[in-house]
């Protein structure tokens, strides 16, 4: 799938080993940052018509998806690192959606549920400032926040079709554990192959270990529930069960009625 030296070409970059660069993966990493900043972008507008607020949670869903998608293909298409000025907006980025998460997942839950205002006038600025000050209102700026600084990056960085893995590490000019470096020596690159590539439990089998991977952990997730489950049964903590019936005249009200044994 690769060439043995990645020195010679463009299209992507292997140190020991390792893949730090990959054309194909600019190309995605360009369809998730878009994703993300158009969902969140939408998910503000569904809050201005009650008709389109159901699909705010979903495209909420969305954005935090394509961030994580975003995040994870930016990883192998390193040339020369990122501006502080953009680490900053990316660290507002994220906590910005991190605080946002915890604000709406503790309202939604009702913890610490807001008791009955002080305030009973009439006064539209003081409603106003009163629902402003709720873990619901909280949810929305900060995720503004998050929102904004990754919508500012896309918009002003011009979409490339010449994207390059142009640059090739060298190893610094101070000695360590990875590189002794003697005094007048001239630069030296870090190889792309890993002498010491056969330790690693997928040294030539690379496919091999990604099946086992995903299909390992699915395999042993679900024997372990079946025997979870069975033993459960035979133990009888199974004959017990939860009926529920709704109320007729409110269809979104749920009564739960005692458990029975079946």
């Amino acid at each position: 799938m690769f060439e043995a030296d990645s020195s010679l070409t463009l299209e992507y970059t292997f140190v020991y080993d390792s893949l730090s660069c990959s054309r194909d993966f600019y190309w995605w990493h360009i369809v998730f940052a878009y994703i993300t900043a158009i969902s969140g972008f939408l998910c503000m507008i569904t809050r201005i018509h009650p008709r389109t607020r159901f699909l705010h949670s979903w495209l909420g869903k969305l954005y935090i998806i394509a961030m994580l998608w975003a995040t994870a293909t930016s990883i192998v298409i390193h040339n020369k690192g990122l501006p502080t000025g953009v680490i900053y907006s990316f660290l507002w980025v994220m906590l910005g959606l991190t605080a946002g998460w915890i604000a709406i997942t503790l309202h939604t839950k009702g913890v610490f549920k807001r008791r009955q205002a002080a305030y009973q006038g009439s006064n539209s600025f003081m409603k106003a400032l009163r629902e402003m000050l709720t873990l619901k209102a909280f949810h929305g700026c900060v995720m503004f926040v998050s929102w904004i600084n990754i919508a500012g990056r896309i918009f002003v960085t011009p979409l490339r079709s010449d994207f390059e893995c142009y640059s090739q590490p060298a190893f610094k000019r101070v000695s360590s554990k990875h590189y002794n470096y003697t005094a007048g020596s001239p630069i030296e690159f870090v190889p792309a192959r890993d002498p010491n590539y056969l330790r690693a439990p997928w040294a030539n089998s690379e496919q091999r270990w990604a099946t086992l991977l995903s299909a390992g952990p699915l395999v042993a997730a679900f024997v372990f529930g079946l025997v979870y489950l069975w033993v459960s049964q035979s133990r009888g903590d199974g004959k017990k069960e939860i009926e529920v019936e709704v109320d007729v005249e409110d269809p979104n009200f749920i009564v739960s009625a005692p458990s029975r044994s079946a």
